[in-house]
């Protein structure tokens, strides 16, 4: 501000093209930086202010779909590291051929639930499948976002813990671990962490927080009263289209369902340039 203050000072006595650029900068920047305070005024509600658990789905067992939700994978990434956010991987179930079926990020950070949670939903890829051309597809992924840090109590005897068999003639032992909440059938798992002990640490925590944001959506106190018949209601929202160019005449488009935010940058997007939707969820959810 007081560089602002300072070229605009020295404007009023003599033309600076150098210098009237210098302050076009700095008032863009200013600007950035009071639109970026007046969202993180918004982000205040509970647990805004956390880190966040982002899972990603394919949806249907299919080559399209687990391309699908790769790429999705590699767009929260992307959009992670232009924030200056850590991420590190919890859980991650590659295809056979091509893709993922799942993958669970854990995105350490400030406000990173707050700017990501309006993410959770369908995320529907419309294009020409590009293993099969004659193929015209709407492939669906869900992505689920979740607080971390998250404070729950669960009684010991509602957990299921499940570990890999033992297999003596393989070389290398298996340490993913899977946490079952018995009560609700909710489970988490982490394959990632370097022993079994660090695996079971991450699933504990990435269960607590799908427990935890669970109540918050049903407004309810207890672990008890929530209710299992409509778990996944939130999740099967649909909330963003992504359409493929087909031909010279449709350049393609991404469109937010929610804000009606669109734009014909696909492969930006993709890339993780995501602020302008990010930014129009936070605004429409508070």
């Amino acid at each position: 501000m007081a560089d602002a203050t300072a070229a605009l000072e020295l404007l009023e006595f003599q033309a600076d093209e150098e210098l009237e650029q210098e302050l076009q900068t700095n008032l863009a920047q200013l600007n950035c930086s009071l639109e970026e305070c007046e969202l993180e005024q918004s982000l205040s509600g509970p647990c805004g202010k956390n880190g966040a658990y982002l899972i990603i789905n394919a949806a249907i067992d299919d080559l399209d779909a687990q391309d699908w939700a790769d790429m999705l994978l590699k767009m929260y990434v992307g959009w992670v590291r232009n924030r200056g956010y850590r991420v590190r991987l919890v859980e991650d179930s590659p295809s056979t051929d091509r893709g993922i079926n799942s993958a669970t990020l854990a995105i350490d950070g400030r406000y990173a639930y707050g700017y990501l949670k309006s993410e959770t939903g369908v995320h529907l890829l419309k294009r020409t499948s590009p293993f099969n051309i004659t193929r015209k597809l709407q492939t669906p992924a869900t992505v689920e976002v979740l607080p971390m840090y998250v404070q729950l109590e669960i009684p010991q005897q509602d957990l299921e813990i499940i570990l890999p068999p033992r297999n003596l003639n393989c070389n290398k032992l298996e340490s993913w671990v899977r946490i079952v909440h018995i009560p609700t059938g909710i489970s988490a798992i982490s394959n990632q962490g370097r022993t079994q002990l660090q695996n079971r640490e991450n699933a504990l925590a990435l269960l607590t927080s799908k427990l935890f944001a669970i109540m918050q959506r049903q407004e309810v106190a207890e672990i008890a009263d929530i209710e299992c018949e409509i778990l996944k209601t939130v999740l099967n929202q649909p909330i963003r289209e992504y359409q493929f160019a087909s031909d010279s005449a449709n350049q393609g488009k991404v469109l937010d369902l929610g804000t009606g935010i669109q734009t014909t940058a696909v492969a930006e997007v993709l890339d993780g340039k995501l602020d302008s939707f990010i930014k129009a969820g936070v605004l429409l959810k508070n």
